[in-house]
């Protein structure tokens, strides 16, 4: 318990951190990222951000771009995916996940792979931020066949804005809004936001919130959530253009009612061209 305590209160400084580091840098007068009054955008980073913690962004691959990733935690749950980028506006993506991957026993797989779509609509400019719509069916987790649901919902469909910043280094900001397929105990619209901050190249921060509106009913039989929506934070590392790592520590507000304790995971992702 005390050890708990203690890893509690420091997730709870690093989140206030950040916080208060987001609300500085969006308070300040910035302008778009890459912009300069007179030459216009800079070229457009390959490796956009495609999502931060949970929660999705407005990026695309770049057209012919395909992404391989996975995830390691919590517990011994692994999920791998592959997405891949279609003119420049049009991404497609599938994962898979199992359980109980490591020790002994049997390994538990998903019931079915996860798909995504995502098309954005508008591209980010100076004054305005970017649009994207998709579809998510991949939640996190394990997936509970009675319930016909991921311990974490998938987003379903949603739409996000982007927006990057650039003051001493680069800062965006991404929110939306998301209807979850997986509604036989709880349905609903949910919001979804957060923030990355670019501490220096290749070091950024994570900040993502998940208010789960379609699954925080307290008349519910079996409970999953104490309603206090899942933050989330991060690190991320990148590496040239072609690889990116992040540290992940989910559930800061202690909202998933059948585990105690801040979730941690590892995600390695790579990018590369047909």
């Amino acid at each position: 318990m005390r050890g708990w305590n203690m890893s509690r209160s420091l997730c709870s400084g690093y989140v206030r951190l950040l916080i208060a580091a987001c609300i500085l840098l969006a308070g300040s007068s910035v302008c778009g990222q890459g912009y300069d009054e007179g030459q216009g955008y800079d070229e457009v980073q390959v490796f956009e951000e495609i999502y931060l913690v949970d929660s999705p962004t407005a990026g695309i691959l770049p057209h012919g771009g395909y992404l391989i990733y996975g995830s390691v935690g919590p517990r011994s749950s692994l999920l791998f995916g592959v997405k891949i980028g279609f003119s420049e506006r049009l991404l497609l993506g599938a994962s898979f996940g199992l359980q109980e991957f490591i020790g002994r026993g049997e390994v538990d797989l998903n019931e079915k792979p996860g798909f995504e779509l995502r098309l954005r609509l508008l591209e980010e400019w100076e004054n305005r931020p970017a649009l994207a719509l998709g579809i998510d069916t991949q939640g996190e987790d394990s997936y509970d066949e009675d319930g016909e649901r991921y311990e974490r919902k998938s987003k379903g469909f949603y739409a996000v804005v982007s927006k990057n910043y650039h003051l001493i280094r680069d800062f965006s900001v991404h929110g939306g809004i998301n209807y979850s397929l997986e509604t036989r105990d709880e349905e609903g619209v949910n919001l979804f936001g957060g923030c990355s901050l670019e501490l220096f190249p290749g070091f950024s921060l994570l900040l993502d919130y998940n208010a789960a509106l379609d699954d925080n009913e307290r008349n519910l039989g079996t409970r999953w959530t104490r309603g206090r929506g899942y933050l989330d934070s991060g690190v991320r590392f990148d590496y040239m253009d072609k690889l990116r790592l992040k540290i992940l520590f989910k559930d800061l507000l202690g909202n998933y009612i059948p585990e105690k304790g801040v979730a941690r995971s590892i995600e390695i992702f790579y990018i590369n061209y047909f």
